[in-house]
């Protein structure tokens, strides 16, 4: 058995400083409890991996595999919209090295991948981040198998874990902002931060099979498409001084929101008096030209008094057929 990492608390300290309504001190410690199971509102087309069973890693980490199969990393290059995307682009071989990658340790670790050129159904597979030079598998343990030669990698935990992520998601290309660049120019990584913090929940799990569970990462990687993760991102306060009556809006995400071009984020402000009648409206947007800089704010003023403001986000994206509400929430204004 492996042994245990570090207390999951500290483990879950991400790159986002989570605040909840009016919650201006927030610890990151306790991001943990905050992670949930990814249920995302928005479905990638295929929905999992084609041919799961029969990869080469799923014999003996069935439910990692299984966490990894749903996830836009897995269906990198099988998903509809990348592939409809693909056929509007001129040179469409510049964005392979990203949706199916050699692994990432046979070349310069943070620089753009190489192109793989087989089993390009499985998108970012798990060669893609585990698999050194020497053809070992990687793993924040190091803990030794029959079925392949395991080496211990710093790579495999916070934050030089952060160097994987920064191959592809510091790469501006087609619709993809490359939002790491703000990641690491905002100097997170310095205080500990990490991309995985935020994008992979620790989980109590067995890491392969007749092993015993242990606390490690979910490979059912937290995005935007979830609404409750995307709700995360977002502090909100409600402000009234010599200013004016406005609702805060902070980015808390480790990274501009939003980080593609197509998704864009609606806030409606909706001020109320003491029955509960709307006295005024305000509504701002969130795209890629009025983004929101990472740890920026965003303020929604009004003009007229109440005594609260019901806050509803809206998130739409390439995939969705529609917005999705991923916030709805009254915060108190008198």
């Amino acid at each position: 058995m492996p042994p245990r990492p570090t207390d999951p608390r500290l483990l879950a300290a991400g790159c986002c400083v989570l605040l909840g309504s009016g919650l201006s001190g927030f610890r990151q410690q306790d991001t943990a409890s905050l992670l949930k199971t990814p249920a995302p509102a928005v479905q990638i087309q295929p929905s999992t991996v084609p041919e799961l069973e029969g990869m080469a890693c799923y014999s003996c980490h069935v439910e990692v595999s299984k966490e990894w199969a749903s996830t836009a990393h897995g269906l990198a290059w099988v998903d509809a919209a990348y592939q409809r995307e693909l056929a509007s682009k001129k040179r469409p071989e510049l964005c392979h090295g990203c949706h199916v990658p050699e692994p990432l340790f046979l070349g310069d670790l943070g620089g753009r991948p190489e192109t793989r050129a087989e089993r390009r159904e499985h998108g970012v597979d798990c060669e893609s981040c585990h698999k050194d030079e020497s053809g070992a598998m990687l793993g924040p343990h190091g803990t030794r198998v029959d079925a392949h030669p395991s080496k211990l990698s710093p790579h495999m935990s916070a934050p030089g874990s952060n160097a994987l992520c920064i191959s592809c998601h510091g790469t501006n290309i087609g619709p993809v902002i490359g939002i790491a660049k703000d990641f690491v120019s905002a100097g997170f990584e310095a205080r500990g931060l990490s991309c995985v913090g935020c994008h992979m929940a620790p989980v109590e799990r067995a890491w392969a099979q007749d092993a015993a569970p242990h606390l490690g990462r979910s490979h059912a990687l937290q995005t935007p498409r979830d609404p409750a993760f995307l709700r995360l991102a977002f502090g909100l306060e409600w402000v009234n001084d010599g200013k004016g009556r406005r609702v805060v809006i902070k980015n808390q995400a480790g990274h501009r929101v939003p980080g593609l071009i197509g998704r864009q984020i609606k806030l409606q402000a909706e001020l109320l008096d003491a029955s509960g009648a709307v006295v005024e409206q305000v509504e701002t947007t969130i795209d890629e030209r009025t983004y929101l800089p990472v740890e920026g704010t965003r303020e929604i003023p009004f003009k007229k008094a109440g005594t609260s403001v019901r806050l509803r986000g809206l998130h739409s994206e390439p995939r969705s057929s529609g917005a999705v509400t991923f916030l709805d929430e009254q915060l108190p204004a008198s």
